[in-house]
């Protein structure tokens, strides 16, 4: 969904209100939960992530940071909550700001890790999204060494999402860049 001005956070909670039955724009729903080898036909798998740094207060920070999605990256980037509980089923849109206008990607929560060493959530696309797909974002800690990492996988969902994949790509890989960045600083304090 694209628009010319930026949309109030009302304006895009109305978008998700109307998207709450809605079916994911893809099969398979929850796969990202265990680490992929490939992607689904049709779509292209990305996995990158981190190592945040040291420590219960790193881990805590990054915990903390990531249960109100604050991995996303604030330079082109906003979230806008249903809601205010990070539960399966919770909604919640990306307004994004590129090339002089803004898009919403509305997108719903599959699951949340909540586990001593291991933190995350999953979630699927819905319609509206210029994509269509599946991302899981963790946090681990395996000894003292605290990790970020994010897997993912993506197709274009529409007809100008097509026409447009080189940019849609290029955005791809700025978030994949500066969610690492953003993490790690609220990782640091």
């Amino acid at each position: 969904m694209f628009f010319f001005r930026r949309p109030t956070d009302d304006a895009v909670r109305s978008i998700l209100a109307s998207l709450r039955h809605a079916e994911l724009t893809y099969a398979a729903p929850g796969i990202t939960r265990e680490p992929l080898a490939k992607a689904p036909s049709g779509f292209v798998l990305d996995q990158y992530g981190t190592i945040l740094g040291e420590g219960a207060a790193v881990y805590d920070r990054a915990r903390a940071a990531l249960s109100r999605l604050e991995n996303y990256p604030p330079s082109f980037t906003r979230i806008v909550f249903a809601d205010d509980a990070l539960r399966p089923g919770q909604h919640f849109a990306t307004v994004a700001s590129h090339l002089g206008f803004y898009s919403v990607h509305p997108c719903r929560v599959l699951f949340v890790i909540d586990e001593p060493d291991r933190f995350g959530l999953g979630f699927g696309t819905l319609p509206g999204h210029e994509e269509s797909g599946e991302e899981r974002f963790l946090i681990s800690r395996v000894g003292d060494v605290v990790r970020y990492d994010v897997q993912a996988f993506s197709r274009p969902n529409s007809v100008l999402s097509r026409l447009g994949a080189p940019v849609t790509r290029s955005y791809q890989r700025r978030f994949q860049r500066e969610t690492l960045e953003t993490l790690r600083l609220r990782a640091r304090g």
